[in-house]
């Protein structure tokens, strides 16, 4: 069932060929692909986890736990983590019935956006750990910055670990660290991961456009 959920998230992506405008565009379009597939028992969105549900949850955020979507069916729950990180572009967009263009944002800060990717890969591992009616999950990150697929020009570098470039592996049982980069590691503090992860980038139909899949 994991599979089959990759699957249609991995074709909504690349046949998409209007753009997206934030992270919530692609949890809307997704949640209604999983709603009218008819595939699904139910489709949750922003799904709450109240503060202690999960056992030594490391971040300071544990006040504020929200799935992006779950999956449900035959009992088994499936989540679903979304990041959409952005350079400035133009795209076009239609705004009720007139075709506009737009800017999306810069969001910059690579090295943070890398290390929360790993930090909901990292939660989607707790989920599964913590509730035993949840499977493993799914991580989502769709991206115009091409940067994110390019490997750090210095693997000494505070994020190198954490990086989410093309091929990157990270090994079962592998910890994620800052390099001794203290200042960037406030708050945010090393990731065990519990299985092995290859990150292989897909182009979009969109310009400048890329979705990765774990």
């Amino acid at each position: 069932m994991r599979q089959r959920i990759i699957d249609m998230i991995e074709q909504e992506m690349l046949n998409r060929t209007s753009y997206f405008t934030r992270e919530q565009d692609i949890q809307i379009a997704l949640a209604h692909m999983f709603e009218t597939s008819g595939a699904f028992d139910r489709v949750f969105v922003e799904q709450h986890i109240p503060a202690g549900m999960i056992p030594s949850y490391p971040w300071t955020d544990a006040n504020n736990i929200y799935i992006d979507l779950v999956i449900l069916k035959d009992g088994f729950y499936y989540p679903i983590e979304i990041k959409f990180k952005t350079k400035s572009q133009q795209i076009p967009l239609s705004v009720l019935g007139n075709d506009e263009l737009m800017t999306l944002g810069h969001h910059g800060a690579q090295n943070i956006g890398c290390y929360d990717f790993w930090k909901d890969v990292k939660r989607l591992e707790l989920y599964e750990a913590s509730f035993p009616q949840v499977k493993q999950g799914t991580m989502l990150f769709v991206t115009n910055d091409e940067t994110y697929l390019q490997p750090p020009l210095n693997m000494n570098a505070g994020y190198a670990q954490f990086s989410i470039h093309e091929g990157k592996t990270a090994a079962q049982q592998e910890t994620l660290d800052w390099n001794r980069a203290l200042s960037i590691s406030r708050n945010r503090p090393p990731i065990q991961l519990n299985s092995a992860y290859h990150l292989t980038w897909t182009p979009m139909q969109l310009q400048n456009h890329f979705c990765v899949l774990l």
